[in-house]
């Protein structure tokens, strides 16, 4: 690939654990609605991913997949990873994926813990666990103005007017946590022997079931998984370590990690700093960042680009695992922070709805087709229970019509299994 010498840096490859991508831009991980209803892999699915690979992107992480049933119930438009028929088309994915010259790793759900009122309105039986009975009110200062003026623009119900506010959710057991413990390195597990992924991802970030535990705010436990920071970082120690046991020490197994949950009593860039030393310290290979929560909603679906880059280098003053930092769509920004070492890596989410070819067209000197930051047709179809579609691209969604995103025909040699 012939690449401008101003984005020398963003597309120079990298390596997390051992394993190497061709430059420094992630996929991160997006809900769809693409797979069926069981949670399976669909043929859309595969072909929205075939377009990023396709597209130039050196990574991808996996929209999240479900370690049980028992978070299935509690986790809306995510994929799943615990029998035969779910790995079946998950490797398919990953095969097409590799053959299109990239990575791809899991990233492995938690469960969207008290924040799963979404799932509620669709199923009143949901049953809503969290770290502590802990539940949630946005105001309107809390969501990304872009988003609230681009729905009045339009005509729509306010964004997340249905969703302002969600229901108490009980305290998890400590029978529940063990088995779900076990049920995460499972899925590890399978994703490597079964599916051939690259690597996985833990989600503990946004609020959700993982992060929960993470925080002080929302984790009053009084037994060993709450209290001291120690005691709250044990859920996602007791994952990797169990992970770890059955995957070896080779594969790779990286975090999500909201930076600051920017809500008060909540969880703090200094706090986050702590966590992603002792994350280092377990073994994990690298970090993807998030920020906020869903009362900080516009902290995790910005208004504007690098938001999160000054916190992310303060973390990598104290960690030399690989860190991913989301949310810059500007190419010249994104190549200044990887070659000032502010990140690794740049991860695009809603950048690479709106153009699958945003790392090509970069690598060319070429201008992507810019998200306009209005989350109408993703965030505003998801909450719906809708699949994703996107304002500024009509392809979105319709990526499995598209010839060049089938199956690709690829010569013998250079299919390998794992």
């Amino acid at each position: 690939m012939n690449v401008k010498m101003e984005h020398e840096a963003l597309f120079s490859p990298i390596k997390i654990g051992n394993v190497e991508i061709k430059n420094r831009i992630a996929m991160t991980p997006i809900c769809t609605r693409y797979g069926d209803v069981s949670g399976n892999v669909d043929e859309q699915f595969i072909a929205y991913m075939n377009a990023r690979a396709l597209g130039g992107v050196g990574l991808i992480i996996n929209s999240p997949v479900n370690v049980s049933e028992w978070v299935m119930k509690r986790r809306t438009m995510a994929l799943c990873l615990y029998n035969q028929s779910h790995f079946i088309g998950l490797s398919k994915l990953v095969e097409q994926v590799h053959m299109l010259g990239a990575k791809m790793f899991f990233q492995i759900s938690f469960g969207q813990g008290r924040q799963v009122q979404i799932k509620r309105i669709i199923d009143p039986t949901a049953d809503p666990v969290s770290a502590s009975p802990v539940g949630f009110r946005i105001k309107r200062e809390g969501l990304p103005l872009k988003a609230l003026e681009q729905f009045k623009k339009r005509g729509l119900p306010p964004f997340m007017a249905d969703h302002m506010e969600g229901p108490i959710p009980r305290e998890a057991t400590l029978q529940e946590l063990v088995a779900f413990e076990n049920d995460v390195a499972n899925a590890v597990l399978l994703s490597k022997n079964e599916c051939g992924a690259d690597g996985v991802e833990l989600h503990c970030a946004h609020g959700y079931f993982g992060f929960s535990f993470l925080s002080p705010r929302l984790n009053l436990r009084q037994d060993q998984y709450g209290g001291s920071l120690e005691n709250r970082m044990r859920l996602l120690r007791n994952c990797y370590k169990k992970a770890r046991a059955l995957v070896g020490p080779d594969y790779v197994i990286g975090v999500r990690l909201s930076l600051d949950e920017h809500v008060p009593g909540g969880l703090t860039l200094q706090d986050t700093i702590e966590i992603c030393k002792e994350v280092e310290n377990l073994g994990m290979d690298y970090i993807l960042f998030s920020d906020g929560c869903y009362e900080a909603f516009k902290y995790f679906e910005p208004d504007e680009d690098g938001t999160m880059l000054d916190e992310a280098a303060e973390v990598k003053k104290v960690v030399k695992i690989p860190v991913i930092t989301p949310s810059i769509h500007d190419p010249d920004m994104a190549e200044k922070a990887v070659a000032q070492g502010q990140t690794d890596m740049i991860g695009l989410g809603r950048a690479l709805l709106a153009d699958a070819e945003w790392p090509n067209k970069v690598s060319r000197g070429e201008l992507p087709v810019k998200c306009i930051r209005c989350n109408v047709g993703c965030w505003g179809r998801l909450l719906k229970g809708l699949p994703i579609r996107c304002t500024v691209n009509p392809e979105l969604g319709f990526e499995q019509y598209v010839a060049k995103y089938r199956p690709p025909a690829v010569k013998r040699e250079a299919f390998k299994l794992w």
